[in-house]
């Protein structure tokens, strides 16, 4: 591999000297080789270990720390994927290093698809009013990078996630590439410094103190070298493979997408959860290193990679170093972002912050410069994706108008004629160029509008299938409070009759049969609160039914294709292991099922109780109490 293309070195913040490169397992060093010595004295070998833990006791504290729990030398694979995949990404860089990435999907089909959800964070410290600033807002998601524009190589695995992953659809094809870790020390220097240095205390350390404008210059370094020396391991546009994907900084809402585990992770969850679904027993200290208010805090970030990844199997989205976006700072107003932009945005927190600032919707603005020159510090520092372009190429132009044309389609159900089709009469019978380019501006304001109409059905749709799902799954639960009051009075019946029993016995004392008699009357009234129960839930349950079934007609008011790709993506939206999701799930089989039988002309009347409710609750006799 040869080495990189020479660009003026800039300095770089650094608490030890850079020390040369070591060669990896299996790969000859770039660096040269030290001439063959003769074997040292017993002596002075012992004289030179003392030197070497003086030094490492005098390090620096940050890097001391670094290598607490390691008990055997840094590697430069520690330095770039400590925790390898068969599914990660791999680009290389100048020095036999590489670095990580992988693949985090669009939920949505199509360039055009877009993942909709709701980021930001509601969590407010009650010291930082700036926090007011980073509600929740909507946000779209969608990528232009296709899986048809990865390497050969790598295509397969893609294909094979995507069919993997039920939570997806089978067509989908546009992802981002993010890179698995924050960007290392000895990732930066290897494409920023020459003599590919290493030093072993700091080499798998986040890369910290760098700029805005550093982190833009490593890119651009990055990029001049992988062209020039392994193009074939970037995407490309196949009818114009001029056009490659470019290594970039994230917008701040593709960072927080994959911070939350982007199609791992449902779209209601990442909406509103803190940070994302994790494993039973987890906290936000499993994923991450942040101050959690014990004593004493860290003071420096961890080697990447020894914290557990989040669902999209991303490490270090929570705490370590905070992360620059390419995005400039723009406040939350309502629920939306506003128009003023400021400094840029960092996000994730960092071994410093607490938890209200370590979680992905955690926002903070950063100037681009202070007085003294340009913003760095000591706990930010960024990771990397992978895009492209949304144009370019003649073919995706073409792709891209025609799914423009089929987002923009009348739907017929709202109008006797298309004036999408008597428009183009228009164009083609107009009589002069004014005629032509006026009705050209009006068709161009209708396919936005067509546009904009089908996208609020398709969000309508969305709702009301969501609406249906939620009656069903309190249907279900007033079916089952039922249940346990059925079961429940049944209990006190048979308490009463064994009393009544006992009361017959002769051989009882009038004193014991005294206290019989007032627990018979308490069973009673316990007996007749529980009928009230009954016959309150049946109530609840017969108008819940009513209106489950009136929205089971009013499906029919949406166009049946859209119903059924809406159904199909409501079950991928469900996930999860819980109790919730669990029974989230069964009320989607039976809405499945219910929905479709309306669309075919069924009638919701028809459909029997038992679909609507969950099993018996069976009832034991009680064991005698005298």
């Amino acid at each position: 591999m040869s080495d990189h293309p020479k660009f003026p070195s800039r300095p770089v913040r650094r608490n030890s000297p850079a020390r040369p490169w070591p060669a990896a397992s299996g790969a000859a060093s770039s660096a040269s080789s030290p001439p063959d010595v003769p074997p040292a004295p017993a002596f002075l070998a012992l004289a030179l270990a003392a030197l070497a833990l003086a030094a490492a006791l005098l390090a620096p504290a940050d890097e001391a720390r670094a290598q607490i729990g390691s008990a055997r030398p840094v590697t430069p694979q520690d330095a770039w994927n400590p925790k390898p995949d068969d599914l990660d990404y791999v680009l290389p860089l100048p020095c036999d290093l590489a670095m990580a990435f992988r693949p985090v999907f669009m939920t949505e089909k199509g360039y055009l698809g877009e993942t909709v959800g709701y980021f930001g964070t509601e969590l407010q410290s009650s010291n930082d009013q700036t926090e007011s600033f980073s509600r929740r807002h909507r946000v779209y998601v969608g990528s232009p990078l296709s899986i048809s524009e990865l390497p050969e190589a790598y295509r397969p695995k893609a294909v094979a996630a995507v069919q993997a992953e039920t939570r997806l659809d089978p067509e989908v094809r546009q992802l981002i590439l993010v890179q698995k870790y924050e960007t290392t020390v000895a990732q930066y220097d290897a494409v920023m410094r020459e003599g590919c240095p290493f030093d072993p205390r700091t080499a798998a350390l986040p890369v910290t103190n760098v700029t805005w404008y550093d982190a833009q210059g490593f890119t651009e370094r990055l990029m001049a070298w992988v062209l020039a020396n392994r193009p074939e391991t970037l995407p490309a546009m196949a009818d114009d493979p001029r056009i490659v994907g470019i290594v970039r900084l994230p917008t701040e809402d593709e960072w927080e997408y994959a911070a939350r585990g982007g199609h791992r992770t449902g779209k209601d969850a990442m909406s509103s959860m803190d940070a994302f679904p994790m494993d039973p027993g987890d906290d936000l200290g499993s994923y991450g290193l942040y101050y959690d208010g014990s004593a004493p805090p860290p003071t420096a970030p961890a080697r990447i990679g020894r914290k557990k990844p989040n669902p999209a199997g991303l490490y270090d989205t929570v705490g370590n170093a905070s992360e620059m976006t390419m995005d400039a700072y723009k406040l939350t107003i309502g629920s939306r972002l506003h128009g003023s932009a400021g400094g840029f945005v960092r996000k994730g927190g960092s071994f410093r912050t607490q938890y209200v600032k370590s979680v992905p919707g955690a926002r903070e603005e950063l100037p681009f410069f202070y007085r003294a020159g340009p913003v760095r510090t000591d706990d930010m520092g960024f990771r990397l994706v992978i895009s492209t372009m949304n144009g370019g190429s003649i073919a995706r132009i073409n792709e891209l108008s025609a799914e423009l044309q089929t987002a923009a389609t009348t739907d017929t159900t709202l109008v006797t004629n298309d004036p999408m089709k008597i428009l183009d009469e228009l164009i083609q019978s107009a009589e002069n160029d004014r005629d032509k380019q006026l009705l050209n501006e009006l068709r161009g304001s209708l396919l936005s509008y067509n546009t904009a109409v089908n996208e609020q059905r398709k969000e309508a749709a969305r709702s009301h299938l969501m609406g249906i799902l939620y009656t069903m799954m309190s249907l279900r639960e007033t079916n089952s409070r039922m249940m346990r009051a059925h079961a429940q009075r049944q209990t006190e019946i048979n308490f009463i009759k064994r009393i009544d029993d006992a009361l017959k016995d002769r051989t009882i004392p009038e004193n014991e049969k005294k206290k019989l008699r007032a627990q018979k009357e308490q069973r009673v009234k316990s007996r007749d609160e529980f009928q009230k129960m009954i016959e309150d839930g049946e109530d609840s349950y017969a108008r819940l039914r009513e209106h489950y079934e009136t929205l089971l007609l009013e499906s029919k008011s949406f166009p049946r294709d859209l119903m059924l790709q809406e159904l199909a993506a409501l079950s991928r939206s469900i996930t999860g292991e819980d109790y919730f999701h669990r029974e989230l799930q069964k009320c989607d089989k039976a809405v499945q099922m219910h929905v479709k039988s309306v669309l075919q002309g069924g009638s919701p009347s028809k459909i029997p109780r038992s679909e609507l409710e969950v099993a018996s609750v069976p009832v034991k006799p009680p064991r005698p109490t005298t």
